[in-house]
């Protein structure tokens, strides 16, 4: 659109020539809001066309109601309005309506499904609220061509108040989050720093394989190490870098894939990132995609939507196509838990075969087909003390990479949240024995150091913490492996004797008897906690950014990529 009158600044009279105003301006400047404004300006010219756009084009919100988005049912809800109304110039023909749902595509609120000549549904609405600072502008502008201005700092309340959200699509909310950001200016690209040490083996095997499988004994760090990796990726931006805060942050109208990929772009983020936890109830369709139950009028009707995996698929493409380097990355906790076959699908397929289309069973924004792009990589996390772990699919094995979180004394040792020395080597003491007590057991039924990891005002709160957690949490973990039959009982009854805790204490009783154990242990001369010259009380200190360490798993060469499956 472009238009050039004769402009007489702000002079209220008409006479003839054309006042200029912020829809004029965007229009000369060819800027990308002209039509939503043109929508603007002429619900705020005609209150008929205002008073449909809130009442039947939109809901309490302000949300576009899909249903009127039809010529048929728009046409009877006019008329049902002139009926009620008793207004004889009300808009109802075919005309009236055809004009409405036309301009609606043409001021680039919505895109129409069509047929033959006629707008019969929604296909997906289009971004709007770039437009809402300059439609609070306009507002201003019209109030004072009559002398009239809203008060100091209220002209989006203003805004609010005659409605104008429901002109954008838009939720109050949403509203007023665009009115005071500026969502159309980019921030630089987080630069990541060099890769920690601890890192270094996960990273490089997430560039080599994008799919990684983080295993271990219980407490080993698995997820924390997952979340380093996050931390390090996002370049300290995890929060503002997660799917599902980008989703909340958009307005309802700009959450396809295209819409987020744009705002990963704004943001200058250097990775968008989620996690999900696999169950046994977990399946395709809360991970991949699903027919989702929506309400429309007399009843409801079932959507093909992206779920997570899904949509960061489709947003890795995106970011691809724009020429962004943003890693997408997705952390599966507890990997082994749920049914691999059933929530993975075709998917096992197309993680072997990155950027290529795989039929699923819904079509979702016009596409049949995921396709799983190279850029995406997968963070799993496995605990090898978990039973459900003899039954992982084989088939996912081949196509992850398997690194090992042993469980070591090292993170006690570089432990900074213990108030002296004497409690950090009780805390050795305490891992130690329990360590031997799980000698003649699998290295993946140990007990990972951060049961042990605790801090305190002082020696004493310290170490009545580590005795809670060791009784509450560690104890039972225990007597589990020794009711399974992987802990010898006599092995576990040395250990609760050697700690001072009676078989039928109450847990309580435990803690309090633990935890003058472990003052004893504090107490002991530093040679005293081991006699080993390579124990990690006498090796030296690592820093936490270092802890835990992950040592690959050879599960044999990668398959070829053109092997067939």
């Amino acid at each position: 659109m472009s238009y050039d009158p004769p402009i007489v600044g702000t002079s209220p009279a008409r006479n003839g020539v054309v006042v200029d105003d912020e829809l004029l301006r965007a229009c000369r400047d060819g800027r990308s809001d002209a039509g939503l404004l043109l929508w603007c300006a002429l619900n705020i010219a005609d209150g008929r066309l205002d008073r449909i756009t809130r009442t039947i084009l939109t809901d309490a919100q302000g949300l576009l109601r899909p249903e009127m988005i039809n010529r048929t049912k728009l046409q009877e809800a006019l008329t049902a309005e002139a009926a009620s109304s008793g207004e004889s110039d009300f808009p109802k023909d075919d005309k009236s309506t055809t004009n409405i749902l036309r301009l609606t595509d043409k001021c680039g609120l919505l895109v129409p499904q069509q047929h033959g000549g006629s707008i019969v549904g929604l296909d997906r609405t289009l971004p709007t609220r770039e437009a809402v600072p300059a439609l609070v502008t306009m507002l201003g502008e019209k109030l004072a061509q009559h002398h009239l201005g809203a008060a100091e700092g209220a002209g989006v309340e203003f805004a609010l108040g005659m409605g104008a959200n429901h002109w954008l699509n838009l939720a109050p909310a949403e509203f007023r989050a665009a009115a005071a950001g500026k969502p159309g200016n980019a921030q630089p690209v987080s630069q990541r720093g060099p890769i920690p040490g601890d890192l270094a083996e996960l990273a490089e095997q997430l560039e080599r394989r994008r799919q990684v499988v983080l295993q271990g004994p219980p407490g080993v760090g698995k997820t924390y190490l997952a979340r380093r990796y996050i931390d390090w990726a996002t370049s300290g931006r995890a929060e503002d870098s997660r799917l599902q805060g980008i989703l909340a942050d958009l307005p309802a109208n700009e959450r396809r894939p295209e819409d987020i990929a744009a705002e990963v772009i704004r943001r200058g983020l250097s990775t968008v990132w989620d996690i999900v936890q696999f169950h046994p109830g977990y399946d395709y369709t809360d991970f991949v995609r699903a027919l989702v139950a929506e309400p429309v009028e007399g009843g409801v009707t079932f959507t093909p939507r992206h779920k997570i995996f899904s949509l960061m698929a489709s947003v890795g493409q995106e970011l691809a196509t724009a020429g962004s380097n943003a890693e997408p990355v997705l952390i599966l906790d507890e990997i082994n838990r749920g049914d691999i076959a059933n929530i993975f699908g075709e998917l096992l397929y197309a993680l072997e075969y990155r950027d290529e289309a795989v039929a699923t069973p819904y079509t979702v924004d016009g596409h049949a087909s995921i396709t799983v792009p190279g850029s995406l990589a997968l963070v799993g996390t496995m605990n090898t003390a978990d039973r459900s772990i003899a039954v992982i699919d084989y088939a996912l094995r081949r196509r992850f990479v398997f690194l090992d979180l042993p469980a070591s004394a090292a993170p006690i040792a570089g432990h900074s949240g213990y108030p002296s020395d004497s409690a950090k080597r009780a805390a050795l003491r305490l891992f130690e024995l329990t360590d031997d007590a799980l000698a003649s057991t699998s290295p993946g039924l140990r007990v990972g150091p951060s049961y042990y990891l605790v801090d305190g005002a002082d020696e004493a709160e310290c170490l009545q913490r580590l005795a809670g957690r060791y009784v509450y949490e560690v104890l039972p973990l225990l007597h589990e492996y020794a009711l399974e039959g992987e802990l010898d009982d006599g092995n576990l009854f040395s250990l609760t004797t050697g700690l001072g805790l009676a078989p039928d204490a109450t847990q309580p009783a435990a803690v309090a008897a633990l935890a003058a154990t472990l003052t004893g242990f504090a107490q002991q001369p530093a040679t005293s906690v081991s006699s080993d010259p390579d124990s990690a009380e006498d090796a030296p200190t690592p820093s936490p950014e270092e802890l835990p360490t992950a040592a690959s798993v050879d599960d044999g060469p990668a398959p070829d990529e053109n092997e067939p499956l």
